[in-house]
């Protein structure tokens, strides 16, 4: 008897061990740290109050880091995302004064999914590094952006957009259970369906892919109009949250969202990582805002210190290399 329970216990603890020691953990343990010593530098910060009100802010990372991470995982990257979030919050703001919230909500959809299915072929049956086409695809975006409001974006988000973005349900903000329904089905898409696992081969090795038979294209193609899709999501949140659009919205989450992915352990290179350390990475960053708050550092001196996270990350973890999933 004593044996079996000495066995179950050793069990335990080993599993125990293998828990704590996955890098995820230590991501979630990163994040509890950075969070306890912001409550220390500001005792308010531990109310339940401001705990959802960072978790509000996270959630718009977070969604927007979820077509970051797929791309990463890919071994790519998507710098057009803030500019395809504020050309998707402006058309929601100034289509709803036209045409309807509905017409809105749809045409910033399928706006989201061409501009990631535009970076995809560009990429993929061009060959265009995907840097430099993300790249280009923003400086688009951009202008298209200008174009299209005149310089002045006008219009209001929609009540019901306010609601979702800032009320509660069940004593939680409904943007948070917006952000975990979508955690959900990308935590599910990359861990238990077929096309996660091309996504996580093509990052390892798209040659091999290619010769196992996956069409590394079609794959590229949809994670990256997935990519656009949730930066069109997040700008719509911002959107509902802030009551408005403006030029220039997206501008401050671009650096984040590649920050969050490589804090929350997924490999710049490819292959290893996932999205459920990308959603500690989302906390963790607005936990170091609140810190960086308080010691009063400007926007300028942030932008410093979300690179110099990243390079600290990937130095840290030797260059994304022994990461694992």
């Amino acid at each position: 008897m004593k044996n079996r329970d000495a066995n179950q216990s050793s069990v335990f603890m080993s599993r125990l061990k293998a828990i704590l020691g996955a890098p995820v953990a230590k991501v979630y343990l990163m994040m509890l740290l950075l969070y306890v010593a912001s409550g220390l530098l500001e005792p308010n910060y531990f109310s339940y109050g401001h705990i959802m009100q960072l978790l509000v802010m996270a959630s718009f990372l977070g969604i927007l880091a979820m077509g970051q991470t797929l791309v990463i995982l890919t071994g790519g990257i998507d710098l057009s995302v803030s500019y395809a979030l504020n050309l998707g919050a402006v058309i929601m703001t100034q289509m709803t004064i036209e045409q309807g919230s509905l017409a809105a909500v749809v045409t910033v959809i399928i706006v989201g999914l061409l501009i990631g299915t535009l970076n995809g072929l560009g990429i993929t049956y061009l060959n265009i590094h995907p840097l430099v086409m993300t790249l280009a695809m923003s400086s688009i975006l951009k202008s298209v952006t200008y174009v299209y409001t005149g310089g002045t974006p006008k219009g209001t988000a929609p009540d019901w957009l306010r609601t979702i973005a800032t009320e509660s349900f069940l004593g939680v903000k409904i943007a948070i259970w917006v952000w975990l329904a979508l955690s959900v089905f990308v935590i599910v898409l990359l861990t238990k369906t077929t096309i996660g696992r091309k996504i996580y081969a093509i990052g390892n090795n798209n040659t091999v892919s290619l010769l196992s038979g996956i069409k590394n294209n079609r794959v590229l193609v949809l994670v990256y109009a997935l990519s656009g899709l949730f930066a069109v999501l997040s700008g719509l949140m911002i959107t509902g949250f802030s009551g408005l659009s403006y030029l220039g919205m997206g501008d401050i989450y671009l650096l984040p969202s590649i920050a969050a992915v490589v804090i929350g352990g997924t490999s710049i290179l490819g292959g290893r990582g996932g999205y459920t350390g990308t959603i500690a990475g989302a906390v963790i960053i607005y936990v170091l805002m609140t810190i960086l708050t308080i010691l009063d550092l400007k926007d300028a001196g942030r932008q410093i210190i979300y690179g110099l996270v990243i390079l600290f990350v990937l130095i840290l973890y030797g260059n994304g290399k022994k990461l694992r999933a």
